[in-house]
C-alpha cells in the first residue's frame, strides 16, 4: 500500500510537474508572438530601436522570458511591461480593468486632470462668451461633422469677431470630424502637412481588413511578396486647402491641455499650420500621441488580451520634427490655476482667453 501510494504521488506529481511546463511553454510562444508582432508589423520600430538602445531591449525581452519561465511575473504583466518600454501611447494592451490597471504601471503618464479638478468632464457646447467672443468646446474628434458645422454656423450668424476652440479633454477621434472648423480658419494657403508612412506587411492588411479590391481602389500593391516593406500613405507637404478665406473670425484661440492626444493633436498643427490668425493657448503641452497612427488590433492565439498597435508613422520621425512624447507647446501660457470645474460651463481660462484676444 505504502509503495502504490509512493507511486501515484510520484505519478501525479511528474503529471503536475509537465502540466506546468507545457503551461509555460504556451505563456512563452504567446509572448515572443507578440514580439514578433511588434518587430514585424509595429510602424516605428526602427526609431524606438536603436544602436543606442538595442542592448537593452534585448535584455529586457530575455528578463522577461525568464521571468515568466520562474513564475516571477505573469505573462499579462511581461507583455504589459514590454509594451510599455516602447512609450507609444498608441501602442497598448487591451481587455479588462486588471489589464488597464497592470499597464498604468509601465505606460508613459500623463497628467490626470480629475485629481487637479472638482470636476472635469469637458461637454460639447457652442455659446457666446461675450458680445465680441464666440466659444466652442469640442471635448472629442469623435462627434460627427454635423455637430462642428451646426456649431460654425451658429458662430457664423453671431456677428462675433473672435472664436475659442475649447479641446480641453479632447483625446481624438477622426480628422475629418472637425474640417468645418478649420474652413473658418483657414486663411495660409502656404500651410504644409506632414505625410506618413506605413509599414506594408500581410498581418496589418488583414487586420486592416482590406480586400484586394480595396487595395486596388487605394492603389496599394497587391502582391505583398514583392511590396516595399514601406509604403507612403500620405505625401510630406501636402496642403491642407479651402476655395475660400472666411471674413470671420478676427482671432481664433485654441485652449489646449495634456488629455489632447492623436486627432485632437492634429487638429492643433493643423489649426497653427493653416491659420495665421489662430493661437494655441493652454497650461501644459499636449499629450504628445501623434506620431504613429491607423491602429489595429493584435490577439495573441491563447485570447489572454488584444494589443493595439499603429500601422503607420509621421513623416517627422525622419525629419527629426516629431511631437511624440514631450507634446505640443502652447504659443501663450496660461498661468492660472485649474479651474474648479470644466463641464457645460464658461470657466475662468475661457474668460481670460477672451480677454487676451481683445488685445
Amino acid at each position: 500500500m505504502k509503495y502504490l501510494l509512493i507511486v501515484l504521488f510520484t505519478f501525479f506529481s511528474h503529471a503536475t510537474s509537465a502540466a506546468v511546463t507545457d503551461s509555460i511553454k504556451v505563456l512563452v510562444a504567446d509572448f515572443d508572438s507578440v514580439v514578433y508582432m511588434t518587430e514585424h508589423d509595429y510602424a516605428p520600430f526602427k526609431f524606438k530601436v536603436t544602436k543606442e538602445n538595442k542592448k537593452e531591449y534585448a535584455a529586457l525581452k530575455k528578463q522577461l522570458v525568464k521571468d515568466v519561465k520562474l513564475c516571477k511575473r505573469t505573462w499579462q504583466d511581461a507583455v504589459c511591461a514590454y509594451v510599455g518600454w516602447f512609450g507609444d501611447n498608441h501602442f497598448f494592451p487591451y481587455g479588462n480593468n486588471d489589464i488597464y490597471t497592470n499597464y498604468q504601471k509601465y505606460c508613459r503618464k500623463q497628467l490626470n486632470y480629475n485629481t487637479l479638478m472638482d470636476e472635469y468632464r469637458p461637454k460639447p457646447m457652442s455659446c457666446k462668451v461675450d458680445d465680441d467672443t464666440w466659444l466652442i468646446r469640442y471635448p472629442s474628434c469623435s462627434i460627427e461633422s454635423k455637430w462642428m458645422e451646426l456649431s460654425v454656423r451658429e458662430y457664423m450668424a453671431s456677428g462675433c469677431s473672435n472664436l475659442i476652440i475649447d479641446i480641453r479633454g479632447n483625446g481624438g477621434g477622426q480628422d475629418d470630424n472637425y474640417m468645418p472648423l478649420m474652413q473658418v480658419l483657414y486663411d495660409n494657403p502656404d500651410n504644409k502637412r506632414d505625410g506618413s508612412i506605413m509599414r506594408y506587411t500581410a498581418a496589418s492588411i488583414r487586420r486592416c481588413e482590406w480586400t484586394e479590391e480595396d487595395l486596388i481602389d487605394i492603389g496599394y500593391p497587391t502582391d505583398i511578396s514583392h511590396a516595399p516593406e514601406y509604403i507612403v500613405k500620405m505625401e510630406d507637404g501636402m496642403p491642407l486647402r479651402f476655395d475660400s478665406v472666411s471674413s470671420l473670425p478676427k482671432k481664433a484661440a485654441v485652449i489646449i491641455d495634456n488629455a489632447n492626444s492623436s486627432s485632437a493633436e492634429q487638429l492643433i498643427l493643423d489649426a497653427r499650420s493653416a491659420s495665421r490668425r489662430t493661437r494655441i493657448y493652454g497650461r501644459d503641452n499636449s499629450a504628445g500621441c501623434i506620431d504613429t497612427g491607423n491602429c489595429v488590433s493584435y490577439i495573441p492565439k491563447n485570447h489572454r488580451m488584444s494589443i493595439q498597435y499603429p500601422t503607420t508613422y509621421s513623416t517627422r520621425w525622419e525629419k527629426g520634427t516629431c511631437v511624440d512624447p514631450t507634446g505640443i507647446a502652447p504659443d501663450v501660457r496660461i498661468n492660472l490655476p485649474y479651474p474648479k470645474r470644466l463641464t457645460d460651463n464658461i470657466d475662468e481660462w475661457v474668460l481670460w482667453v477672451a480677454k487676451d484676444l481683445k488685445r
